[in-house]
């Protein structure tokens, strides 16, 4: 009687592990930041696949690395593939914006030297040259791919992490998952469910790390905040961020310390973010529009102002509907 017991027993828990709802977590470093992935439905081989696009998208857009943006950079054409079919969203973006989104801001980055751990503050003489190659009208496309003329350099940072959660969540749709959330920096995706449930987003807090200032439920969908609080340094008494104007070659001041975008493209999530945060909230409202996007914007006094659209979705101590 024990041993048939014990056999039934067994088998009731080898019944119920096979039951049990797969889920994978795991945490990782690609693009400069971190990678957390947590997926439903689909076990470690999807969890592996995802950042392995991840890091071949990382080699593809980043400037630092071998693929298409480093050729460009160095003079060459390129046709197809991840980087281009970014920098084609990026120069409609750069005309959509009246050049406030740009990706030919890298001798602006290097100038002040936010491309190495140790930012500083170039003189007037530096940046006036650094403008002199900036401009994505030196983007251009050919019937060979497109090329860079005039020295120009590009820099897709700006939509890389968002193009990257996109990718992973391409990898779970394709593993058959139920759900799954990816956080690349501050770009996040989430497909699908949790336990039958969509997921709650924490927009961080820019005035406390540790602390989130909105909370976002949403469901096959991309998020990504662009702050003045994430790269920053101190020069003359004055604080300097990463998040520079095309046309002056500064650190934008507008008011804003956050925008957090909501958009069904990943890279395009990110961009806008940028964008947002260099044109104000007031002219950022047609672009989100045209963009099917919608936005959360912080100030530097603590006001938070939400979109319509987003509005039913968040949850905020205090925040403004913007019409």
């Amino acid at each position: 009687m024990k041993k048939a017991a014990l056999v039934f027993l067994m088998f009731a828990l080898t019944l119920a592990a096979a039951c049990a709802p797969v889920y994978e977590s795991r945490v990782d470093y690609a693009m400069g930041a971190e990678v957390t992935q947590k997926i439903w439905g689909a076990g470690e081989d999807c969890a592996k696949e995802a950042l392995a696009a991840i890091l071949a998208l990382e080699e593809d857009v980043s400037y630092r690395k071998n693929g298409a943006v480093a050729l460009l950079n160095s003079g060459k054409t390129v046709n197809g593939g991840d980087a281009y079919g970014i920098i084609v969203k990026s120069v409609e973006l750069w005309r959509d914006t009246g050049g406030a989104y740009d990706i030919t801001v890298l001798p602006l980055v290097r100038a002040w030297g936010f491309d190495t751990d140790s930012p500083r503050l170039p003189g007037e003489s530096e940046i006036a040259s650094a403008l002199s190659l900036t401009g994505s009208e030196n983007v251009v496309f050919g019937p060979d791919g497109v090329y860079l003329a005039n020295g120009a350099q590009i820099d897709l940072s700006a939509a890389g992490k968002g193009a990257a959660c996109q990718k992973a969540v391409e990898t779970y749709k394709a593993y058959g998952a139920s759900g799954g959330v990816v956080t690349v920096g501050g770009s996040v995706g989430v497909f699908g469910t949790k336990n039958g449930k969509n997921f709650r987003i924490a927009v961080r807090s820019p005035f406390d790390p540790a602390d989130a200032i909105a909370v976002l439920t949403l469901t096959d969908t991309y998020v990504s905040t662009s702050g003045s609080y994430e790269k920053r340094f101190f020069a003359d008494g004055a604080e300097y961020h990463h998040l520079l104007d095309p046309s002056t070659g500064y650190p934008v001041h507008n008011g804003l310390i956050s925008v957090t975008v909501v958009c069904g493209d990943g890279a395009l999530s990110d961009m806008l973010s940028s964008a947002c945060f260099c044109m104000g909230m007031e002219k950022s409202l047609p672009l989100l529009e045209k963009y099917s996007a919608s936005a959360l914007f912080v100030r530097e006094d603590g006001a938070v102002f939400v979109t319509k659209e987003l509005a039913p979705y968040v949850e905020c101590e205090s925040y403004e509907v913007l019409p």
